[in-house]
């Protein structure tokens, strides 16, 4: 088995143009997803997390968007500037997506056994294709599968749509799962079960780059973490260390605003964010004249913790970090009971 990350991304950018400007959505993105891992995206609402996700398997909508800089390497393959071909070839068949709404996702005009055998025939052998389409909705716990195969997405609730969506995207058995927002859409107990599953299927060996706002779901799932503000990384490291340690100042206000049930710091317009310099420094309170300059700084080790835990930010190079360290403790005890397990349910409920 190969040595190197399952997925390589480095420097990616992707602009979207409006009527009045350009918008820097991805900017200098860089990242790996080793195998087997859980990777979670943590930041607020338009900080470029679904458009980084998209712009992966290129399903980014182009026009408005363009991929218009860096690499991304899945496995060998080269995807930033791949052909169709190969991107279909890859796309649903070894990195898979499931998105925040199923009702959206899933055709209303075909039943749920339609639309999982098509992803089977698409991209694998089309033999036993209902056979296999059964065995997947028994897999994500649809009951009573062999009948509900026939059902069409409004006759089920949005735990279980959710659940027929997740049976599509494994369909082809892919290495790479890519989900986005996929528990937002349901309450706290479907969202446990939906979350036991995906933990099931990662410890069978696929890979999982999970977006998502509920940090009980991230310390619950995440091997490691990347926290984005306006369209870049600004934070990395392993759970434990950006839990027990938020290093950069966002962190640190995305954490405060965290309520318990979801993360919603949602306080900057897209057009009130740096294009240059720290983009965070509007609202950072260890702003200082040096993040005014050149572009994001770059990554530099928290070294109060162990491991690949960094920052982007210039009190950790030529700066003095302490007074920020000084206040992660008093903000890790803030989400501490984050660490609970969010599976709170008391035995399984066909209907969700």
């Amino acid at each position: 088995m190969s040595s190197d990350p399952l997925l390589s991304v480095a420097g990616l950018r992707t602009h979207i143009e409006t009527e009045d400007r350009t918008v820097r959505a991805v900017d200098e993105v860089s990242f790996d997803v080793e195998r087997g891992e859980t990777v979670c995206v943590v930041g607020e609402s338009g900080s470029g997390k679904s458009v980084t996700c998209e712009s992966l398997t290129g399903i980014v909508p182009s026009p408005p968007a363009e991929i218009v800089g860096g690499s991304i390497t899945f496995d060998g393959h080269s995807l930033a500037d791949a052909d169709q071909r190969l991107l279909r070839e890859i796309r649903g068949n070894r990195i898979a997506h499931i998105f925040q709404n199923p009702q959206q996702a899933l055709d209303p005009v075909y039943a749920v056994g339609d639309q999982i055998t098509e992803a089977i025939e698409l991209h694998s052998n089309a033999e036993n294709a209902r056979e296999r389409a059964v065995s997947l909705l028994r897999k994500v716990g649809i009951p009573n599968a062999e009948t509900r195969v026939d059902d069409y997405p409004h006759e089920f609730s949005g735990g279980m749509a959710q659940r027929v969506a997740i049976a599509i995207a494994l369909a082809a058995d892919p290495d790479l799962l890519i989900a986005d927002e996929p528990t937002t859409a349901v309450d706290v107990t479907v969202q446990a079960r939906l979350i036991e599953l995906l933990r099931r299927l990662t410890g069978e060996g696929m890979s999982l780059l999970l977006v998502t706002h509920d940090f009980r779901v991230v310390a619950s799932m995440a091997d490691r973490v990347l926290v984005m503000f306006g369209g870049t990384i600004v934070e990395r490291g392993s759970v434990e260390s950006v839990f027990e340690t938020p290093a950069h100042p966002y962190t640190q206000t995305l954490f405060e605003s965290y309520d318990g049930l979801s993360q919603r710091a949602d306080r900057y317009a897209r057009d009130q964010i740096p294009s240059d310099g720290c983009r965070f420094r509007l609202g950072c309170p260890y702003a200082v004249d040096g993040c005014e300059s050149g572009e994001q700084p770059p990554f530099e080790s928290v070294e109060a913790t162990a491991g690949d835990h960094s920052v982007s930010c210039v009190h950790y190079g030529d700066g003095n970090p302490d007074e920020i360290l000084a206040n992660a403790d008093r903000i890790a005890a803030t989400i501490g009971n984050t660490e609970s397990d969010p599976e709170g349910d008391n035995g399984e409920s066909n209907n969700e």
